[in-house]
């Protein structure tokens, strides 16, 4: 039988990962520092030091994962497809949440098959080359999930060659209301933070070297639970029974 789900690339990953809202003047201070420690993500445009992020994330009809985060469910996991400016390469990912530990797994996709999982047509995932794939079956059939609302930002990536160890400004937060259209956007951007805010994420999967510790700790930045996805469901969220998300300050 023909395998239309491309195993070429597959990757299950733990690390622990904090996030704060950091200001523009923040990120230009601690970018300075991390330029002579780390190293610039390969995947960045060389003059603008980004590359674009999106991501199409599932929900289920009662929207049980956006409520599991705001509710502060502790593991968790939902499901996306990604992909980054500048590849012609999209993945379907699972990212979970245990305890205070990060699992993701991924698979490449093409984009036929990433058509039919928008549509709501998962019969491809149940392939018997991957667990991972057949689990996602499994779980995107029995909770009904469909594709619900896009998340976009630019991120300046950094990392150190060993620990898993990444660093990542994530700026101009977008989304596209309740346009699914993953492949092919045609609606424009909504700003989901304006310029108050932008995100910074500190990822690892071994405990930080100190001197990078020592930069990190003199960065004015407010530490919080921050969800892209809950805060890109604020635009389509019309639920007569659910409070509509709004900005943090």
């Amino acid at each position: 039988m023909r395998k239309s789900f491309t195993e070429s690339l597959k990757m299950k990953l733990q690390r622990q990962e904090f996030k704060y809202f950091i200001s523009n003047k923040e990120i230009f201070l601690l970018r300075n520092s991390l330029n002579k420690i780390m190293l610039l993500d390969k995947n960045a445009n060389k003059d603008k030091l980004y590359y674009t992020v999106s991501s199409l994330y599932f929900e289920t009809p009662y929207c049980d994962h956006f409520n599991e985060k705001v509710e502060g469910i502790v593991s968790r996991e939902k499901f996306r497809i990604r992909k980054y400016s500048g590849s012609n390469i999209v993945k379907f990912e699972s990212k979970k949440k245990i305890e205070n530990v990060i699992e993701k797994s991924s698979s490449i996709i093409d984009k036929k098959n990433a058509q039919n999982l928008i549509k709501g047509n998962f019969n491809n995932l149940n392939d018997d080359r991957s667990n991972f794939l057949k689990d996602a079956f499994v779980k995107l059939k029995l909770n009904s999930l469909r594709a619900k609302n896009i998340v976009e930002y630019d991120r300046e990536a950094y990392y150190l060659p060993y620990g898993n160890i990444r660093i990542t400004f994530d700026m101009n937060l977008r989304t596209y209301n309740s346009d699914v259209n993953f492949l092919d956007i045609k609606n424009s951007s909504i700003p989901i933070f304006y310029d108050k805010f932008n995100i910074l994420e500190v990822k690892s999967s071994l405990p930080l070297p100190e001197h990078l510790k020592s930069i990190l700790k003199d960065v004015i930045a407010i530490r919080s639970a921050i969800s892209k996805f809950v805060f890109g469901q604020k635009y389509i969220n019309f639920s007569k029974w659910q409070d509509k998300i709004q900005e943090p300050f």
